[in-house]
């Protein structure tokens, strides 16, 4: 397993405590101590280098969990396994909602261009539909590179505000053409900044 500091732990577990309580979850804190929030940050650093397509995302991690305000357990909902279990299921259906998401615009690209519409047209076309990255997907596979590169820095950023992407994305593209910064990585991206990847 990856090093990982205490000072790391106890940064995502800080976060963890935060996000929980922002869920309005009640718990009796005399019947816990602080070391619930230490075994979740583990179980969630833990569910990242299993897998290092799981985020090691706090808030992701606790929006994913079912809670009952009224009768929290934060040593149930979240350092269990089952709450391991219910973040990647989580993760799972925002990677399947990405990889439908794209698979429209694909299409919806590709259809126009089979129909005789320049490759360069569709997509320099300001139609809200196509994303940066389904743009750049839609060049790869058309054997476009150089209108791949104009899309590259785009769709990066589009792949930065969800690291999720990059998943979404293997059915579409092979894994050294995906715009990302983060081939080879073997340990969890540690701690990322709340964006757009969304459970709803």
């Amino acid at each position: 397993m990856p090093f990982v500091t205490q000072i790391e732990i106890d940064h995502l577990a800080g976060r963890i405590e935060q996000a929980y309580a922002r869920r309005g979850a009640r718990w009796n804190a005399a019947c816990s101590t602080p070391r619930v929030w230490t075994s979740a940050a583990k179980a969630l650093w833990q569910c990242g280098i299993d897998d290092p397509e799981f985020p090691v995302d706090p808030e992701l991690y606790v929006a994913a969990q079912g809670i009952d305000p009224d009768s929290s357990d934060p040593w149930a909902d979240l350092a269990s396994p089952l709450a391991v279990e219910r973040y990647r299921r989580r993760i799972r259906a925002i990677i399947r909602q990405l990889r439908s998401e794209l698979l429209r615009e694909i299409r919806l690209a590709e259809r126009s261009i089979r129909r005789g519409r320049p490759t360069s047209d569709v997509l320099a076309s300001r139609n809200p539909g196509l994303s940066p990255l389904g743009r750049y997907i839609v060049a790869r596979r058309a054997l476009r590179a150089d209108l791949a590169d104009r899309w590259s820095r785009e769709a990066l950023d589009q792949h930065r505000s969800c690291p999720l992407y990059r998943k979404a994305c293997l059915n579409f593209l092979p894994l050294d053409e995906y715009p990302s910064e983060t081939e080879g990585r073997t340990a969890p991206v540690r701690f990322p900044i709340p964006a757009a990847c969304s459970l709803n």
